[in-house]
Order: structure tokens, then sequence, then C-alpha cells
């Protein structure tokens, strides 16, 4: 026997999904729970202290220099390799594009 043209629908032939509602709650505790979250690291003082930036403020005073004729002892025995404990790995050169430090490194 088939359904009156008022009695059929698609909306009366689909199959309702018990748990969709459940989704949509699970979807707004995790809204809730972020925008919790959020709240909570905004109002931490702890986290205000430290996003206070001071240093910008300082300015540094730049002192004409003088020109060195000769190296100073503790650099001429750097270059020498008479440091106390330190030895030389090999020459660090800077890319100018990347800004990236490559070092060549001595033969043994």
């Amino acid at each position: 026997m088939t359904k009156p043209s008022w009695q059929s629908s698609t909306f009366a032939e689909q199959e309702s999904d018990p748990l969709a509602g459940f989704a949509n709650i699970m979807d707004v505790m995790l809204v809730f729970s972020l925008g919790l979250m959020l709240a909570l690291v905004a109002q931490s003082p702890e986290l205000q202290q430290k996003l206070n930036i001071t240093a910008a403020h300082k300015t540094l005073e730049v002192k004409a220099g003088k020109e060195l004729t000769q190296l100073p002892a503790q650099l001429d025995q750097a270059l020498k390799g008479q440091t106390q404990g330190m030895e030389s790995l090999g020459q660090v050169y800077k890319d100018p594009k990347t800004g990236k430090l490559i070092l060549i490194s001595k033969e043994n």
C-alpha cells in the first residue's frame, strides 16, 4: 500500500542519528573551554609581567673609537692559538642573503 502524497516526505524517510545532538554539545563544550582558557591566560598577572618590554626604551650612547695600530695581547694570543683551553675549529662565514653562519673546519 502506498502512502498519500502528504504523508511521504524526504524528512519522514530519513533516519535520525541519535548521536548528532551529542556531537553538537561536544562542539559547544570545546568552544567554551577554549574561551575559558584564553580568559584565564589574559587575566594572569604572571604573564602580564613578562610581557612588559622595558629594554626598548633604553638608549645606548655610542662613543667614537680609536684606530688600533697594534693587536691587543689577548687577541694576538688567540690568533696564534695560545688560548687557555680553547681551540680553533676553523673559519666562520656569514651568508648575507640568508644570515646563516657557515663553519669551514680545519683538516687535521
